[in-house]
């Protein structure tokens, strides 16, 4: 699913018009991104926890060359979901 599918499906269920289903979703979206900037979470619950997780540096070896190389550390978005989201979707 993408996100004009997303909007439309929300609007079906809904029963509000797409454009303002997109301006509302957009705004999630965006504030998620702006908290995770932040370095904060965010915890919806019922469905998971939106986070920034860091990544250790990592030493490898470039195979056409041989040299040995750090990839330094760095962070990266991750999603937890919660218990009742896996139950869920294990229901199907």
């Amino acid at each position: 699913m993408n996100r004009s599918e997303l909007y439309k499906k929300v609007a079906e269920q809904t029963g509000l018009d797409r454009a303002s289903v997109a301006q509302v979703c957009d705004c999630l979206f965006d504030t998620v991104i702006d908290t995770m900037k932040r370095d904060e979470h965010v915890t919806i619950t019922g469905f998971g926890r939106f986070e920034m997780r860091s990544r250790r540096p990592r030493s490898f070896t470039n195979p056409k060359t041989g040299a040995s190389m750090t990839l330094e550390s760095s962070s990266a978005p991750g999603f937890t979901p919660s218990n009742a989201m896996k139950k869920r979707v294990r229901e199907r």
